[in-house]
This record gives structure tokens, sequence and C-alpha cells, in this order.
């Protein structure tokens, strides 16, 4: 696959992985930052499964340290909005909380959220540029990003799974695709499609029939529920490609020996940002920014991405090469990166996200 003069390169094998293991965590050592609080604790809502471990092995030691703060890590995927409106408004379950754009736009619909002071952010100027074109950079910080993938059993599969046009492909097939959200799977149908840069297809809803029957097109074997169901689809031979997210495909593929699970991302793909909110009646403000700038600083975000193959928001991070090969890591090369905007799909949101569980229920 041509990199196109990014220096990237798509393919990577379970063997690969294992070679490059994950990097050595960079040693605790001066004052990295400060909460602006004394002694505070500090509840964070991240994503469970293997961020989640990363929080508590490198965030949570460096915090606490540079700090002199607690720090208390919840991992959450599903309801993390449900338990905030269900909570008192002056006493959350959580001082801060990790959320993609979708999260984001319904949480300040609700007023879940109280506004991020860049003036407590000594290093919000380090974002890059292209991390803070969306709506949800204006009441969160983006801390990280991922791209999507492939993710194969390298034994097993009979075609090359390198552009995502190639499900398309006679040769395509074994292919398991995630039913859990719509617009990840839109978005592929738009770089499918390119008639637009960068799948701007999604942003209008005129494009809505096109890109449901190109997706409806494609040679579907199996729709999987969470990275588990599309693991269990490898190792049970239900399939034996799917569409996955880089980071989590990497941390699969050290840890399996069910199969040698093989990863490619396609030079032009799609990709999500983990933003980070300072949720509303929280009884620290100033401590949750001082934990976001921490979150900021190119030590933290260094040692994060040692440990997992997720790109920074920091322009000065440092990234192993892993990472580097395979995820956009400099602001240039993040324009061939489709981020998912939530908001300007919001208002038909409802719509499409029926027609689409109608086509999986369908497949």
């Amino acid at each position: 696959m041509s990199n196109g003069g990014t220096g990237r390169s798509g393919r990577v094998s379970r063997r690969a992985f294992l070679a490059a293991g994950s990097a050595a965590t960079v040693a605790l050592g001066g004052c990295l930052g400060s909460s602006g609080g004394s002694s505070a604790t500090l509840r964070v809502s991240t994503w469970s499964g293997t961020n989640e471990t990363i929080f508590e092995e490198v965030v949570k030691p460096r915090y606490e340290e540079a700090t002199g703060n607690t720090l208390e890590v919840t991992g959450n995927w599903q309801g993390i909005l449900s338990k905030i409106r269900q909570s008192p408004a002056d006493d959350p379950p959580f001082d801060v909380t990790v959320g993609v754009s979708r999260t984001s736009y319904r949480g300040s619909q609700d007023d879940l959220w109280a506004p991020v002071r860049e003036e407590n952010l000594s290093n919000s100027e380090a974002i890059k540029p292209k991390l803070r074109e969306f709506p949800a950079s204006e009441r969160a910080v983006p801390v990280a990003y991922g791209v999507h993938c492939y993710a194969y059993d390298e034994a097993n599969v009979s075609w090359d799974p390198e552009a995502w046009s190639d499900v398309r492909s006679a040769e395509a097939s074994g292919l398991a695709l995630p039913s859990d959200y719509w617009l990840k799977l839109l978005m592929m149908s738009a770089i499918i499609a390119d008639d637009e840069p960068l799948a701007r297809e999604v942003y209008d809803r005129s494009s809505e029939d096109a890109l449901f029957s190109l997706l409806a097109d494609v040679d579907v074997e199996t729709y999987y529920t969470g990275s588990q169901g599309l693991w269990t689809a490898l190792s049970q031979g239900l399939a034996t490609v799917g569409h996955n997210f880089f980071a989590y495909g990497t941390a699969k593929a050290r840890s399996t020996d069910e199969f040698d699970l093989g990863i490619t991302v396609p030079e032009r793909t799609t990709g999500y940002v983990d933003y980070y909110h300072v949720v509303r009646g929280t009884d620290d403000r100033e401590a949750a920014e001082g934990f976001l700038d921490f979150m900021l600083e190119a030590e933290t975000q260094t040692a994060y991405a040692n440990e997992f193959n997720l790109g920074m928001s920091n322009a000065d991070a440092e990234h192993p090469e892993l990472t580097r090969q395979n995820v956009p890591t400099t602001n240039e090369e993040l324009q061939t990166v489709a981020f998912q905007n939530f908001d300007r799909v919001a208002d038909y949101a409802p719509a499409w996200e029926e027609r689409f569980r109608e086509l999986v229920q369908d497949n």
C-alpha cells in the first residue's frame, strides 16, 4: 500500500506487535503539574479495559506524585451520561469524564459540563490545530485520538484488506462490521464513495440514500457488538476480517494466542477524539482543570503514548515507532483522517440511527 508520502506503513502483523512490545513507562520525576487544590480527591471516568489499566498504572501514579492529590479512576463504556443525569446537580459521580463527540454533544444538551477555563490550561496552546476545529473542543479538552483499521486472522483471511473500498471487491469475504454506532460505518461509506473530502457526505442529509445503499451492497458476514464480539467472531471462524480501533487492536494482538491478529490502517481512514470534560457540580473545578492540564503535558502524553497506540494531542509528545508507522501523529498528517463530528449530524441522527438498525437486522 502506498503511504502517500506520510512515512507511515499501514500493515503490521501480530509478530511485529510482540517484537515492538510496550515501551517502558517514562520515569516519574519532578513536579509535572498542579491540580490547583490541596490534597484533593479527583474522580475521573475513562474508557474501561486497556485504557483504564493505563490510567491506573501510568496516569494515576504520575498525577499523585506530581500533585499530592488522590486520583480515583472508574472505567466506563456505557451509561456515563445517565449516571451524571441521575445524580444531584451538586453531587455528580465524577469530576472529569471522557467522551467522544456524540457523548460531548448530548451532555451539552443537558448542561452536564462545566465550561473549561482556558486560562487555567497552560498547555492548551500545544494542542494540534486540527483537533481544535470541532465544536466538542469548545466544551472539553481533546487529550488523545485514534483511527479505525482492519483487524484480521492472518492465517485465514483470503483477501488483501488495504483501502476501505476493498470491502466492495469481489474477493472480499468473511467481513465483520460493528453494529454499535451508525456514524462510524456511514463515514466508512463516505470514504469509499469519495465524493467529498474527508467523508463530508455524512454532514449532508441528502446523501443518506447513497451512503446507505453503498453500505447495504457490502457483503457482511456478521455484525458484532463491542470489540470482544469481533475477537469471538475471529476465534470461532465466524469471520476472518473486521473493522476495529487501531490502539485496541494492537493491545489485543499482544495479549492473544488464539490467532495471529494482523492490522492494516487504510491510508485514508476515519477516527475519533477522546475529549475530557469537567462535570457540572464538581466541588473542585480548579482541581479538575488542573488534571486536564496535567493530561496535556508533553511528559504525561509521552508516557501515555508509550503504553497505548493512540495519537496524542500535544504536538510535542513523543510516540513509539509502531504508532508513528500507523497513526498520523503530526498536524499535517491528520488532514488524512475524517474525525467524527456529531454536532453536525445531531438533527437527523435519530432517523439515520433507526435506518442503520434496520439494515443490521436485515443482514
